[in-house]
């Protein structure tokens, strides 16, 4: 800490002592001030070179600047711009065209009228086909599917089962019990016990 600082000898003491008892305090100064050392400016002894002499070292000679390189025209329309006739703003404008204006390239709209924006929005005869085979074929699975998992199920079992055989492990048959309950579920629509 630059500076001095008054504290007490002892740290053990309160702190209020500094200024009630002052006849205890020290002064620490740990760290030295800042400071510098001023130019000598004597107006009277400063040695002038006389008039008309040039230069003590000459003056470097300055490379011209290197001539700007020529501006670069837009390629018209740039790559990966949209196609002419394509819709925008929610089918409220059609691009029309790409014209160079100075070395920029412009993009040419067309307002549609309302009519024009309602027989855009009607789907084409293929969209109207891949829409309605999708939903034909995603219906048909969600219907089969219980049929599918009534069909799967026990072909499954029997697969365990037979796996269950060659591998040693002894497969555990169904009690009497256990038949009636899970045809009683059946019939009620229900799956059956787990075993």
């Amino acid at each position: 800490m630059p500076g001095c600082v008054v504290t007490r000898k002892s740290t053990r003491e309160n702190s209020a002592l500094v200024s009630n008892d002052e006849a205890g305090n020290i002064v620490l100064c740990q760290a030295g001030y800042p400071s510098y050392d001023a130019m000598d400016y004597t107006p009277e002894d400063l040695i002038y070179p006389p008039a008309g002499d040039t230069q003590r070292y000459p003056q470097p000679e300055i490379p011209p600047a290197d001539t700007p390189p020529p501006e670069k025209i837009e390629a018209c329309p740039p790559p990966g711009a949209a196609e002419i006739g394509t819709k925008i703003e929610d089918g409220k404008k059609e691009i029309t065209g790409y014209q160079l204006i100075g070395n920029r390239c412009v993009t040419q709209y067309k307002k549609l009228t309302m009519t024009q924006q309602v027989v855009n929005a009607i789907p084409t005869a293929p969209q109207v086909v891949s829409t309605t085979g999708i939903t034909l074929i995603a219906t048909s699975a969600a219907l089969s599917t219980p049929i599918l998992l009534k069909a799967v199920k026990p072909i499954v079992k029997q697969i365990i089962n037979r796996i269950k055989k060659i591998l040693g492990k002894p497969v555990r048959k169904l009690t009497l019990a256990e038949i009636k309950a899970n045809s009683y579920r059946e019939k009620r629509g229900l799956p059956p016990l787990k075993i």
